[in-house]
């Protein structure tokens, strides 16, 4: 291998293709990654001139993310750990093996997003205080009427009130809600419309 410094290099993991730095990759000198990009292990490259590593292509993100920053940072609604935990495994990355393991220990539990419509009003009850942000129709919605009830923080809950007439039609919310990892638990159809939706979250 011909190292020169602080190069940018050229991967292909699994067949999915990053640019990163040979510094970045070796910050953790006793991973494999570390030895392999130090010299201390062959490494072939492919007819593009990119580094070859028999991972899981696009979980690599996370383990590069974690090379960059040296801390976890994960998408909402992440639900690969085994995944996750095998390929820290294979880089040797013991750091990030804790993380994972720890984030395992911490607990497992749900969000949830309750939506109901009572005569002129929606009422939205969530887990998630940001959420409503994520909602581009229902954040122009609630700007017409808004009230928050927030609970104490060992049980969190987020509560918004607004006219009927501030979503006419809520579909493309409910769209972007399964978008977001969401999944449709229970719906009414009597006198009130109103869905459940739940995702896995780690904690």
């Amino acid at each position: 291998m011909n190292l020169k410094g602080d190069d940018v290099l050229e991967l292909n993991v699994g067949g999915c293709f990053y640019t990163t730095s040979r510094s970045t990759l070796t910050r953790y000198p006793d991973s494999m990654l570390g030895a392999m990009f130090s010299g201390r292990l062959p490494s072939k490259v492919d007819q593009c001139n990119r580094y070859i590593i028999d991972g899981d292509g696009p979980t690599f993100r996370h383990i590069l993310n974690f090379l960059r920053r040296s801390k976890l940072i994960l998408p909402d609604g992440f639900k690969e750990w085994d995944i996750l935990s095998a390929e820290a495994d294979f880089y040797q990355l013991e750091d990030l093996i804790q993380l994972v393991e720890n984030k395992g220990k911490k607990g497992k539990g749900l969000d949830f997003i309750q939506i109901h419509k009572f005569d002129r009003h929606w009422h939205i009850v969530t887990s998630l205080e940001n959420i409503f942000c994520k909602l581009p129709s229902l954040k122009q919605a609630y700007n017409y009427h808004t009230l928050w009830d927030e609970k104490p923080k060992e049980l969190p809950e987020f509560e918004v009130n607004f006219e009927a007439f501030a979503l006419t039609n809520p579909m493309p919310m409910l769209k972007k809600i399964t978008q977001l990892g969401f999944t449709l638990e229970t719906t009414c159809f009597c006198s009130n419309e109103g869905w459940t939706f739940t995702r896995d979250c780690y904690f």
